[in-house]
């Protein structure tokens, strides 16, 4: 379970999150709302350990994650995914998806034929570099990764 208790986080003199707190038990989806400036990214960043908490607590399975760097908050199985068409240009498509995998040491075949069953287009185009395809293309080409829920988007 990931538990955030009274989070606090500041930008120079300025209070971007005040006393935040939720849990999100186990095989669960929280969906943080709120509007423009509201805190989310940052609090989404804090958990990830990019940045920094002036107050409050973040365990997960009952560590404590406040103070990690973020490479060992990621060990734990804790990530941010880049929405939109973030792909590492230089990599071919297959690359792109393998690498939000990384961690994993099963096989990723299922997965990756699964994802080719969604977005048929990308295993046409798995050798290609990431870099040279269309923008919704590039969009599809990021996501899903194994391991990662999708998101509904119409803007590719």
């Amino acid at each position: 379970m990931l538990k955030v208790q009274e989070l606090q986080v500041n930008y120079g003199g300025i209070r971007a999150v005040k006393n935040i707190s939720f849990e999100v038990p186990d095989g669960s989806i929280v969906t943080l709302v709120g509007a423009n400036g509201a805190g989310k990214s940052t609090t989404l960043r804090t958990i990830a350990g990019q940045v920094k908490a002036q107050a409050g607590s973040i365990t997960y399975n009952g560590e404590e994650l406040l103070g990690k760097p973020s490479d060992e908050i990621v060990k734990r199985g804790i990530t941010l995914v880049p929405e939109g068409r973030r792909v590492f240009p230089d990599m071919t498509v297959l690359e792109n998806m393998k690498i939000g995998a990384y961690l994993r040491h099963d096989k990723l075949d299922d997965d990756i034929e699964w994802c080719y069953e969604l977005f048929p287009r990308l295993k046409e185009r798995h050798w290609q570099l990431a870099g040279t395809l269309s923008g919704g293309e590039q969009h599809a080409g990021r996501g899903p990764r194994p391991d990662e829920p999708s998101q509904a988007d119409d803007d590719g």
